[in-house]
């Protein structure tokens, strides 16, 4: 009896717990970053891979293929195992530092459709004084199509950009990247971060 009446409670707990928070993202988000410790380490100017399954929690109402927002929800678990593997987020502590997200844009090519693998890549592709900028590829496994591909802007609080990139690349101690400076900036990702001061400007001006 006693048995039955803790059953009971753990289940009505875990219940209550799923309506008050969205238990199953913080678990997510700690089997990211326990897994990244076990995954090889790699320099924050390298490309980090992680792999997913399209599964029915994921998919839209035509039950078809994967929901829009679901995307943007995968680059979460990416940019953990991203910040792990790099070290990039314990630089960025270790400064006093904090991170947000600024700004994310995503275009969609092709589908995932339901049970369907895919692959997720995230790499930096430049970074200024408060800045830096990612993209990131659902790509098939297959055939290698790029199903989306997403930039973000992550603003960096506290601590300088440049300074917190440099560090990293510094820290390895790296042939390949001794010496490695701030990349050029791409032509699509410029467009991008002009379309992003425009904005601002214009909400500057509303306010």
């Amino acid at each position: 009896m006693v048995f039955c009446f803790a059953l009971v409670g753990v289940c009505a707990l875990i219940l209550i717990l799923y309506g008050l928070f969205e238990l199953h993202y913080f678990l997510r988000i700690c089997l990211s970053v326990i897994l990244a410790r076990f995954k090889t380490k790699i320099h924050v100017l390298d490309e980090a891979t992680v792999r997913g399954i399209c599964v029915t929690s994921d998919i839209d109402t035509l039950l078809f293929h994967m929901n829009n927002a679901r995307y943007m929800r995968e680059l979460d678990f990416a940019r953990v195992d991203f910040y792990e593997r790099t070290g990039l987020y314990r630089c960025i502590k270790s400064k006093g530092g904090g991170l947000v997200m600024g700004a994310t844009t995503i275009r969609y090519r092709r589908f995932v459709k339901l049970f369907h693998k895919y692959i997720l890549t995230s790499k930096v592709t430049y970074w200024d004084d408060q800045n830096i900028y990612m993209e990131h590829r659902f790509i098939s496994p297959g055939d290698r199509f790029i199903n989306a591909i997403v930039m973000t802007k992550t603003r960096l609080i506290n601590c300088n950009a440049e300074e917190i990139m440099q560090e990293m690349i510094l820290s390895k101690n790296d042939p390949e990247y001794r010496g490695k400076t701030r990349p050029e900036i791409p032509p699509d990702l410029e467009k991008w971060m002009e379309s992003n001061t425009i904005s601002s400007q214009a909400l500057r001006g509303v306010v």
